[in-house]
């Protein structure tokens, strides 16, 4: 089996509070969820600017693994434009 921990960090362009980063951080937890993960905010909730996010993926062999780890790059991508991705750190366990 294998797994994975990432850590993600986010700039939101255009957020003015924490009330619409909150907006933003739960339409991408949940369409995240959708994935089988566990993910958690880890750092930066009191800045509305920034989002911190850790997620840890198990799979059952690292092809599947590091397949949905670009699918998850290329979700956030794709449906989150406003959100610029500035670090993926992410560390695999076989």
């Amino acid at each position: 089996m294998a797994f994975s921990y990432c850590k993600l960090k986010f700039k939101i362009d255009r957020c003015g509070s924490l009330k619409e980063k909150r907006t933003n951080l739960a339409a991408l937890l949940t369409r995240l969820k959708k994935y089988n993960l566990s993910v958690i905010e880890t750092a930066s909730q009191d800045n509305h600017q920034q989002i911190e996010l850790e997620i840890v993926l198990v799979r059952a062999n690292q092809s599947l693994l590091n397949q949905d780890l670009c699918s998850l790059s290329d979700l956030i991508e794709r449906e989150f434009p406003h959100l610029a991705l500035f670090e993926f750190d992410k560390e695999i366990y076989l």
